[in-house]
């Protein structure tokens, strides 16, 4: 993964002083305008545009990332990522121009067709920031695979696809942002613009941005909607909607395979995986790569050895034990740059890493739950259904309860002086009430898969194993997030999702005869990391020291009781998710300390 970042501001030499001290191999190009928006008094300010490009060709795999300029230099910018038809979207441009004028000429001309929906034109995985005649925008892919964060100063905005980039400028406070450290607390990761670092936002999947010095004005160009959107409001039959998935999956597929190129699966042994390996077919692929925690613990070895030997590829296990995760969970912290307290990234980070030993690309079956409404939206339905008005909590506190993260004990785990500080803010139920009463939707699992697939999938699942990947020197694909895939899927009725009690069920179908019956059968079980049994015994003490530590940098947002009571097992709440609370508190610490983050108290 290429990094880049943009500054737009009067004191650009500052800017480049500091990018030839951290980025001193990066390319550059700088842009001198005299409007964006940017002037601090009436009279006419001269500002700079610098963009900023490092490129990585262990990541890069078949990306399209650079900077870019047309030939009348109008539109200026840099893109990061890969569009699927690049060839045929540069082809009738004239020969002599490079690459990045053609891609540039391209931009503006969709710009000067579309404006801020041109983004629709491009199918891919992609961000791109630019200046188009005299307007900064800054755009997201349409599903989220590649992330963008804003700085905005008084003086200046910074944009960069890593947070960790912003967080290491010196115009970062540094300082947590209240708000988004409660997002994270309820639910493992930043759902939200907010981040959990005070002056940056982010921008959400589908989404492009103007930026003025001043504001960030963000448009949703890329909307999904209810099967009524179908011409006619026709209903497909099911034989033909299994048909129009399996051949949906066969494309997103093909477009993310490269050639020459050695080619691993992250593998499970769930369906969703086992699916991308089938239609990936191991003729195209090195070697399967699964977790392990030990004998002692349940794994899903069974099945994901059964698919690898369908597959005829190598069955590479890794086990990953508590001391593993110890010497990795600070390395991890900064790598991912966004605290997210989800058990499985460390481990997700040294199974990349062990892969990159061997291929130089990973596919994996991230987004078949969001994408196609996964078992973990029944209990919402189920309340939603028989509950709703019956209990003494809202449909947004009960989306939040379900993350099992401890929501609901936030009043006792918060101090006094950190609750005060978010009587300041919107709480995270506040933004929820929009997405789960959007009325695009007229079923509510599709509220929660478009909630699920905006929100987990581009603030969480995304930028997680994208991070992971390029801090393994990998290149990632996760073609279940795949963008006409997704259309499709929103367009299907309800029933094709959740047939009864069978889940994903046109997924299912769509792969009958490529997956093991048994695979497709089995109820979804996840990859349980053992967190509970670690901080109970092995991993106890290290989670004192660092919680409890007289110089932890949570120390002033968490009750130390709370605290000593979670680590001894005590207090409210469902027993067995101690170490998963454990966890999200070790990540949030440790996060902090790798970026020293200060809590503002």
């Amino acid at each position: 993964m290429s990094r880049f970042q943009v500054y737009c501001g009067a004191d650009s030499d500052r800017f480049e002083q500091y990018l030839r001290v951290g980025w001193g191999e990066a390319r550059t190009l700088i842009l001198t305008v005299n409007s964006l928006g940017f002037a601090s008094s009436p009279q006419p300010t001269t500002n700079h545009v610098v963009f900023a490009f490092m490129p990585d060709n262990r990541c890069d795999i078949g990306e399209h990332s650079t900077l870019f300029a047309s030939p009348d230099g109008r539109c200026t910018g840099v893109f990061s990522g890969k569009l699927f038809d690049f060839d045929r979207l540069l082809g009738g441009f004239a020969n002599e121009l490079s690459t990045a004028q053609k891609l540039g000429a391209l931009l503006q001309q969709l710009h000067a067709r579309h404006g801020l929906d041109f983004p629709l034109q491009l199918h891919g995985f992609f961000a791109i920031v630019m200046v188009v005649d005299g307007q900064l925008l800054a755009v997201r892919d349409a599903i989220g695979e590649r992330p963008v964060y804003i700085l905005q100063t008084p003086t200046s905005t910074l944009i960069s696809d890593r947070l960790a980039t912003l967080m290491s400028n010196p115009e970062c406070e540094r300082v947590i942002n209240p708000a988004g450290v409660s997002d994270f607390l309820s639910t493992g990761f930043s759902p939200f613009e907010r981040t959990p670092v005070k002056g940056i936002s982010k921008l959400q999947a589908g989404v492009i941005a103007t930026i003025t010095q001043s504001s960030i004005h963000c448009v949703h160009y890329h909307q999904l909607h209810d099967q009524q959107c179908r011409v006619g409001n026709a209903h497909p039959t099911e034989t033909h909607s299994i048909a129009e998935v399996r051949t949906a999956l066969e494309s997103a597929v093909a477009n993310r395979l490269e050639s020459n190129t050695k080619t691993g699966l992250l593998l499970s042994g769930g369906l969703d995986s086992s699916l991308v390996g089938a239609v990936v077919g191991g003729h195209n692929l090195t070697a399967a790569y699964s977790l392990n925690f030990g004998q002692e613990y349940r794994n899903e070895l069974e099945f994901s050895g059964l698919m690898a030997q369908h597959l005829g590829v190598p069955s590479r296990v890794i086990t990953v034990t508590s001391e593993m995760i110890k010497a990795k969970f600070l390395q991890t912290a900064t790598i991912l740059d966004e605290p997210i307290g989800d058990p499985l990234t460390v481990p997700n980070i040294i199974v990349v890493e062990e892969a990159a030993k061997e291929v130089q690309l990973v596919f994996n079956g991230e987004g078949g739950d969001p994408v196609f409404g996964g078992p973990k939206n029944l209990p919402i339905m189920a309340f939603e259904a028989y509950h709703m008005g019956a209990q003494d909590f809202s449909r947004e506190e009960m989306y939040l309860r379900a993350y099992n993260k401890g929501h609901e004990h936030l009043p006792v785990m918060l101090s006094k002086a950190f609750q005060q500080q978010l009587n300041q803010h919107q709480r995270s139920a506040e933004l929820l009430a929009p997405l789960l009463n959007d009325a695009r939707f007229d079923s509510y699992l599709h509220r929660l898969m478009h909630i699920n697939l905006r929100l987990k999938g581009g603030s969480q699942i995304l930028p997680k194993v994208l991070k992971a990947s390029a801090a393994a020197g990998i290149a990632v694909r996760s073609p279940l997030f795949d963008r006409q895939l997704t259309e499709l899927a929103f367009s299907l009725p309800p029933v094709m999702k959740l047939k009864g009690t069978v889940e994903k069920y046109v997924l299912k179908q769509a792969v009958s005869d490529i997956v093991p019956a048994v695979i497709i059968d089995r109820p979804k079980s996840g990859m349980l990391v053992p967190v509970h049994y670690w901080f109970n015994k092995e991993l106890k003490a290290f989670a004192k020291d660092v919680l409890l530590h007289r110089n932890a940098k949570i120390r002033n947002l968490i009750e130390r009781k709370a605290l000593q009571n979670l680590i001894d097992f005590k207090g409210g709440g469902i027993r067995p998710y101690y170490g998963d609370r454990l966890w999200l508190l070790l990540s949030l610490e440790l996060w902090m300390q790798a970026h020293n983050i200060s809590d503002g108290l």
